[in-house]
């Protein structure tokens, strides 16, 4: 990918304190220069670097809009065209290779948590919570498995066109022939089947929830546990040509109040996700808003789907709090002789699904803004984009590039190989503590154009009381900052290559 622009961004001497009943003034200091300094702002077009570089980003384009209000699955066919699954009504869509979207079926069931398409490019969807599957053929939606299972939360298809299906309560795996005849394949014993693939040598690989628990089973009835995670959900399996394995694992934050450690429903929306605050202040002797508190901007996706899903799916709401300084997610690679290694780990975000590139590199896809990341050869995770809707829910290698579908609002985005042209940053509230009056702010960058702006208000969040951004600042080494006198401070940096 193309590099136009690099800015390691830094904001310097800030907060000059206001001389009004203060006998003397302090200064103060706001730098940010890390990773996961600027992973606490907003990214528009850029990419953030492990070192904490900010650079133009590969190119986002929207596919599909679905107008529901999340996109569960996806899966490609042979003729190039992309079928997603929603929710909450039930719907699937055909985007064909050019982007046109059609709704090509609405079930009488909420959720599709499962598509798939076999060789000759038929349409398998499964709903839930009444949990059966579907083949859809030129339009025609008939029933074609009903396993008397609660949930279907994945479907894979065999080399030999075989269905394999993963439900939830129970949580069996079936092998279903071409003409509907099926057989429970193996139980698991936990409560949902999460995530079904099959290895390089035609194995099948099962996560399930709520022990985490990554099975690989060579025969009916027939299986070996390739890894026990701690954390309650494998959400996502990537199998590799050289036998290797990665897996994502999620939920390992959120414990109901009154029952022991899980994700609940186990669905791509079954946590709760807290930003983190601002910490870092500037003391002032200045003045009266020292007591105000500062909260912090909850990014919460799960909170607001959750109980949407669970009056969908007819359950009982379950409360759930958040464990501070636990891993949420993690991202594990099964090596060809068994041994684990961990590769990813949040305490801030949950991974919901992944895709490899052949020489090893794995994109992953989170809740954190609609984020999608690529982890290189070098184990360095690099946030490649961000879609800005409340979480990434599928990733598809598809012919024309790397696919992303999200939730919060249902859409398909494209990553194109190509760089894009511009992007920004907007940087996280900064307190100074109180009224202050703000001094300088100097940055670095190599290579293409970038403009800084400031705006300041007395508001812990910004809204209409704030000031409107200041008029763009170029000089990097030294520029005064233009914003009112105010205890709130925010900078935005364009970045044009």
């Amino acid at each position: 990918m193309k590099k136009f622009c690099k800015a390691a961004l830094v904001f310097a001497a800030m907060a000059l304190a206001l001389p009004i009943n203060a006998p003397a003034a302090t200064t103060a200091t706001w730098e940010m220069n890390a990773y996961q300094d600027f992973l606490r702002g907003r990214l528009e077009g850029l990419s953030l670097d492990r070192d904490g570089r900010l650079t133009v980003a590969p190119k986002l384009e929207t596919v599909f809009s679905s107008g529901q209000p999340t996109i569960w699955s996806i899966a490609s066919a042979p003729d190039g065209s992309i079928y997603a699954g929603t929710g909450h009504r039930g719907r699937v869509y055909q985007i064909t290779a050019s982007g046109t979207g059609k709704l090509i079926w609405t079930a009488d069931q909420p959720e599709i948590f499962a598509v798939a398409v076999d060789s000759a490019g038929v349409v398998y969807a499964a709903t839930s919570p009444d949990g059966k599957v579907y083949r859809i053929e030129k339009g025609k939606a008939t029933e074609f498995f009903a396993p008397q299972a609660k949930y279907i939360w994945a479907l894979a298809f065999a080399k030999d066109g075989t269905l394999f299906v993963g439900a939830g309560n129970p949580a069996n795996i079936y092998r279903v022939d071409k003409n509907g005849k099926a057989e429970t394949y193996y139980e698991t014993g936990q409560s949902h089947v999460t995530a079904l693939a099959f290895d390089a040598r035609g194995n099948v690989l099962a996560g399930t929830e709520p022990n985490g628990i990554l099975y690989r089973i060579s025969a009916k009835d027939k299986a070996f546990v390739l890894y026990n995670a701690n954390l309650p959900e494998i959400r996502s399996i990537i199998p590799m040509p050289d036998g290797a394995i990665y897996a994502s694992a999620l939920g390992g934050s959120v414990a109901n109040r009154t029952a022991p450690l899980t994700t609940s429903l186990s669905s791509p929306m079954s946590v709760t996700v807290t930003a983190p605050a601002t910490s870092i202040t500037v003391t002032d002797a200045g003045d009266s808003q020292a007591d105000t508190e500062i909260k912090p901007k909850a990014n919460t996706p799960g909170a607001t789907a959750q109980p949407q899903v669970q009056q969908a799916l007819g359950t009982a709401a379950s409360p759930l709090t958040e464990i501070p300084g636990v891993d949420k997610s993690a991202i594990y690679k099964i090596n060809a002789d068994d041994t684990v290694e961990t590769l990813w780990t949040s305490k801030e975000e949950n991974v919901y699904s992944m895709a490899a590139e052949a020489n090893g590199s794995l994109y992953f896809a989170t809740d954190g803004q609609g984020r999608l990341y690529k982890l290189g050869v070098d184990r360095k995770a690099t946030l490649m984009v961000e879609t800005n809707e409340g979480e990434a829910t599928r990733l598809l290698d598809a012919p024309g590039g790397l696919v992303a579908a999200t939730g919060d609002m249902g859409k398909l985005f494209r990553l194109d190989d190509g760089a894009g042209t511009s992007g920004s940053y907007e940087s996280p509230v900064h307190d100074s503590g109180s009224v202050a009056r703000w001094g300088r702010i100097t940055w670095r960058s190599s290579g293409g154009k970038v403009q800084v702006a400031t705006r300041s208000g007395n508001s812990a969040r910004p809204d209409k009381t704030w000031s409107d951004w200041s008029e763009p600042l170029t000089n990097a080494q030294d520029s005064e900052i233009r914003s009112p006198n105010a205890r709130f401070i925010q900078w935005r940096a364009s970045l044009d290559g």
